[in-house]
């Protein structure tokens, strides 16, 4: 290790852009699945109502129908992977948040204590600065 304490601060900023990021492909993927449910929907109601279409083509809908199935049971996986992957984000977020709020109470402790041994160091020179000056009178 080179010595320097972790930079808390900017992983704070890069971890959020990564959860940001989680949180789109699992918005993208929800998209996904609700478009794919909609379109399985419209032609179960097209073969409910038995329109013309229906009629002509047989094929071409069932087709269809099993590319809409297959579409959204990917969705659905990228939407459990997505938010698998969003949850491991968090938890990073949160690690770090802690990490980062514990090295700012350290640093601000350490500081408090250099502050604190600076002006000790002060009375102390003012002290022997005095009891100096007063040796020299008598």
């Amino acid at each position: 290790m080179s010595g320097q304490p972790t930079d808390y601060a900017r992983l704070l900023r890069l971890q959020r852009v990564i959860k940001a990021m989680r949180e789109r492909d699992l918005a993208e993927a929800k998209n996904r699945t609700a478009t794919a449910e909609r379109s399985l929907e419209e032609l179960n109601r097209m073969f409910d109502e038995g329109g013309p279409i229906v009629g002509l083509f047989p094929d071409l809908l069932a087709s269809y129908f099993q590319t809409t199935l297959s579409e959204k049971a990917d969705a659905e996986r990228q939407v459990k992977a997505s938010g698998d992957e969003l949850l491991k984000e968090k938890k990073k977020l949160e690690t770090i948040e802690n990490r980062y709020g514990e090295q700012r109470t350290s640093e601000t402790r350490r500081d408090e204590a250099v502050a604190q041994a600076e002006t000790l160091d002060q009375r102390l020179a003012r002290q022997l600065s005095a009891s100096s000056k007063i040796g020299k009178i008598s």
